[in-house]
Parts: C-alpha cells; sequence; structure tokens
C-alpha cells in the first residue's frame, strides 16, 4: 500500500493522479454500525486531519479552543499547510498508527479511500442519527447525502462520509456593457432560457464588437470533477468520462456523439475568436484577472465561475476598478438544462478509529446541532472571528467604524488580514444542510449570521441552487483505478489539440481510440459486471 500511496501524494491533487491507490487493498475490514445513538459512548481522545477551516496564522488555535469548550471533547487537530493536503493525507494513510479518526476528504479522494476499505461505513449512524430525525435538514439534503453513496470495498454503495454542506457551483456571468457595446438589449438574456444558437450569437456578436475573445476559461477542459464545469454551455449534456445511463449500464461518454458535437462547438469557438486561445493553459487566477482587467484588450466579457461569496466579491472588485458592475447570471442553456452542484467535501472515519459511532455522533453530527457548534463551524471563534456583544468596529487603515449593539451578531476583523472582515469558517452558511433550532435569536431556524450575509451573495446563491442539479460520483474499481490516468490523459490531449484546430474532431477521436482504446475497454467491462 504504501509505495501506491506515495505515488499519489507525488502526483498532485487530481483523481487522475490518485486512483492507483485503490487497488493496493487495506489491512483493516469495513464496519458498519448497528448501534443506536443513544447508546453511543463519548470519545476520550479524537485525533482530526482538517483543510477547510481557519488557519493557524488566521486564529485556529482561538477556534479549536473554542470547539472544545462547545463540544467537552479531547481533540487533537491536524492541520497541514494547503497546498500540501493532500500529500500529508496519504503519508498518514501509509499505515494504521498514523491515520487520524477523523479525517475532511475531497469527492475524488473520499472515493478512493472508500473503495480502498480505509473509510468506515456511517450508514447506520447517520439513518439512526438525531440529526436526520431532527426535521432541521434542508429541503435538498438527501440529494446531497444520497450523491456521497460510494462503493465500498465489497462492491456495495454505502455512505462513508458525511457532508456538512452542499458543493455548490458554478454560473455563468454576462456583462452588461459587453451586450450594449454589441448592440444587444440586456433585457434579452436576463432570466431567459436561451436555446444554442441564440446564445453563441450573442458571444460572436460581442467578440465582433471587442475585436477579441469573451470567454477566458481556466482550461477547455478541468482537470478535476465535474470536467465541463467552466464551459458548461459548450460542453451541454456531453459527459467527459465514465457514466451510467438511465439503463443502468455504464459507458465511456468521451467517445458519444455528445462528445464530439462538444468538440466542434469549442472548435468553432476559438476560430470565431469567441473562446480565448490561452484557456488552454490558463488557471482561474488567470481567468479573474481577465474578467477584473481594465485593459481592453484582455477584459473578458463571460464568465462561468462560483456563485454566493463570489458574486459579492466580483461585484465590489468590479466597483473598486471603475468597471460596470452591472453582471447578469445566465439562466441555462436549453440544451444545458442544469448547472452541476458539485459534490461536497466530506468528513470521514477512519477504520484506524476506536470508537467510530462515539466520533459521528459526538464530533460528526454535532457539526449541525442547530446552535453554537453549528455557528462555530460556520463562522469561527466568538470574541476572535465573531461576536455578539456591544462594541465598535473598526477595519485596519480604514476611517469608517460600525457600532453594534448587545446580541447583535457582527464579524469582527481577520485575525491575518485586519483590513477586511472575517466571513465565515468551514461551513458556507448558505449552503448548510441543516437549519438552526428555533429559539428566541434564530426564529425560524434563522442563521444567526444571516443579517450581515451580503444581500447579493444570498440572491446568488439561491439562483445557483434553483437552477442546478447534483453531478454523480465516478465509481471506481480497481481496473478503472490503474487505467484512468492515462485515460484522462489521452482525452484532455485530444481537447485540446481540437480546440486549438491541429486535430478535427474525427482525428481526435481515432488517436483516443489508438492511445487508450483497449483501457476504455477494459474499464467498461470491468464496470459493468
Amino acid at each position: 500500500m504504501k509505495k501506491s500511496i506515495k505515488k499519489l501524494a507525488a502526483a498532485g491533487l487530481s483523481f487522475t493522479s490518485i486512483a492507483s491507490l485503490v487497488a493496493c487493498g487495506s489491512a483493516t475490514t469495513t464496519t458498519q454500525s448497528t448501534t443506536e445513538g443513544n447508546q453511543v459512548a463519548k470519545p476520550d481522545l479524537i485525533t482530526v486531519m482538517e483543510d477547510n477551516t481557519v488557519t493557524e496564522s488566521n486564529g485556529a488555535e482561538a477556534f479549536y479552543d473554542y470547539m472544545e469548550q462547545l463540544t467537552g471533547l479531547n481533540i487533537k487537530w491536524i492541520h497541514p499547510d494547503h497546498s500540501g493536503y493532500y500529500d500529508t493525507v496519504a503519508n498518514a494513510f501509509t499505515s494504521e498508527d498514523t491515520m487520524p479518526d477523523v479525517v475532511l476528504l475531497s469527492s475524488d479522494y473520499y472515493s478512493v479511500y472508500a473503495s480502498n476499505g480505509m473509510l468506515w461505513n456511517m450508514t447506520d449512524a447517520y439513518n439512526n442519527s438525531d440529526l436526520k430525525k431532527s426535521g432541521r435538514l434542508v429541503s435538498t439534503a438527501n440529494d446531497v447525502v444520497n450523491a456521497c453513496y460510494v462503493l465500498g470495498e465489497d462492491g456495495k454503495k454505502a455512505l462513508y462520509g458525511f457532508p456538512t454542506q452542499q458543493g455548490g457551483g458554478s454560473v455563468t456571468y454576462v456583462k452588461s456593457s459587453w451586450l450594449k457595446q454589441a448592440g444587444i438589449n440586456p433585457s434579452d438574456l436576463e432570466g431567459k432560457t436561451l436555446d444554442w444558437n441564440t446564445y453563441y450569437g450573442y458571444l460572436k456578436k460581442m467578440a465582433d464588437a471587442k475585436q477579441h475573445y469573451v470567454i477566458s476559461s481556466p482550461g477547455f477542459v478541468s482537470p478535476n470533477a465535474p470536467y465541463t464545469n467552466y464551459l458548461p454551455e459548450f460542453y451541454q449534456n456531453a459527459q467527459f468520462s465514465f457514466y451510467q445511463t438511465a439503463d443502468g449500464k455504464y459507458v465511456d461518454g468521451f467517445t458519444e456523439q455528445y462528445m464530439k458535437d462538444a468538440l466542434a462547438r469549442i472548435r468553432k469557438g476559438v476560430e470565431d475568436g469567441v473562446l480565448d486561445k490561452e484557456s488552454v493553459n490558463n488557471s482561474t487566477a488567470n481567468c479573474r484577472d481577465k474578467w477584473f482587467s481594465v485593459s481592453p484588450d484582455s477584459e473578458s466579457g463571460v464568465f462561468t465561475y462560483w456563485a454566493g461569496d463570489w458574486t459579492y466579491t466580483m461585484k465590489s472588485t468590479l466597483e473598486k476598478r471603475n468597471l460596470d458592475t452591472d453582471v447578469i447570471m445566465l439562466n441555462p442553456i436549453k440544451e444545458l438544462g442544469a448547472y452541476l452542484n458539485t459534490l461536497p467535501t466530506t468528513w470521514s472515519i477512519t477504520t484506524a478509529c476506536k470508537n467510530p459511532e462515539g466520533v459521528f455522533k459526538y464530533f460528526i453530527e454535532t457539526m449541525l446541532d442547530g446552535g453554537d457548534i453549528q455557528e462555530a463551524w460556520t463562522y469561527g471563534a466568538k470574541g476572535t472571528h465573531w461576536d455578539t456583544k456591544a462594541e465598535t468596529v473598526t477595519l485596519q487603515d480604514s476611517d469608517t467604524s460600525t457600532t453594534y449593539k448587545e446580541g447583535e451578531f457582527h464579524h469582527l476583523p481577520s485575525p491575518e488580514k485586519p483590513y477586511q472582515l472575517q466571513m465565515k469558517n468551514h461551513i458556507d452558511p448558505l449552503l448548510a444542510l441543516a437549519k438552526y433550532q428555533n429559539t428566541s435569536t434564530t426564529p425560524n431556524g434563522d442563521d444567526p449570521g444571516s443579517n450581515v450575509i451580503p444581500e447579493v451573495s444570498k440572491t446568488a446563491e439561491q439562483f445557483f441552487l434553483e437552477h442546478s442539479k447534483m453531478d454523480v460520483a465516478l465509481p471506481v474499481n480497481a481496473d478503472l483505478s490503474e487505467n484512468i490516468t492515462d485515460i484522462n490523459q489521452a482525452r484532455t490531449y485530444v481537447v485540446s489539440q481540437v480546440a486549438l484546430g491541429y486535430m478535427t474532431v474525427d482525428e481526435g477521436m481515432d488517436y483516443y481510440r489508438n492511445t487508450v482504446g483497449s483501457k476504455v475497454d477494459t474499464v467498461v467491462k470491468s464496470l459493468n459486471k
């Protein structure tokens, strides 16, 4: 096992580089809880490896102390550097002696470790939980949790990790100023469901008016699932990878006509000057820079990116740069149907944990307790990241102060960046899977911090949730894990070569079949056993 995991750690964070782990096996078998919640013993010590909480420089120790005060748990926190988080996870999983009790995993890693027998089956623990019986779960919670059922070591689907929130996702933003310059009335797009031909016609008009690209995307295909997320209108129903059809059969989506049509649309977009040629090498940072550019030569006018907090950041940044802040969130075009709600990160309990039922009940389940603990996971430590006491808050280098009354929730200056407010911790308040309990301070289960969430963020996230569907996890088995790296490398190469005009669509598909066709056949056959 150690050799395979070391290979994974060195290769990077995408699924294509981690899947080799699944074939190596585990010395610990997966177990399942059948214990009712009220019979579970509280753990003496929990080792937690986590990523998406406040950093050490931004008040992590205060958060840890506050959390242990609220929960009464003795917790050993392991917070690796974000850039090397999954390297650290992989190294920890080389031995049961170094595995944490709890680990936070992205969807790709979660599937791999579950299929390798390294994660505890929490299906019964969740089904018997007070949380599930509470009535506080949001209407979409069931869909989100169901999307987290993955194949275990026994080849059966089960819940090996619990999400505290929806994954969220991206919508397509269009600058009204670009539409107007091209002679297009923004009202022709806002709130309308366009078809592809109409939408592309608008893109072409904007490209002609600006005399350069309209869309700059982080790659013509994303290196991670959902692979087609940043050019959804071009991909439409095309599937980059293997998927299960309505009749239960697994197929290779990359070879289907949907993908061929998508590649043709992307190629035409580059030829027509609609798509930025540099998208092949773009990072998300490059794309943000072009979206915010004040230079007419480098600015982009359409950008598919995150909803929610990003929307607020986007508008405030445009305002600071004296750019037009009037931006339309485009309804999914007719052929697309819905944006993708990405698979969330999950909290998993490892098979090294001596009391998994207790860890689930007293640590994971309490993250959505509808009270103080959920508030801490959402906003951080009281007195460090937020407070409700009467006080005046002034940001560093700011002439503006805000005075709050006793009991009024408010953010505090970030310990790391005191010139801005600390806005959130691990749980996005707009995506949380459970509401708060009804109290005098949280009537109707209102988030105690809802009054300080920008309305533009709320509106954008609600727009996304109303126009999205849940993504589906890729099944993992030994044959797929052995071959997926080479297959995805070939797919990505074909997309880039076709997009830039170095191959026709047919030539690209011939290359794909000649390069990895036998490996694709092996995977499809294996998935359909």
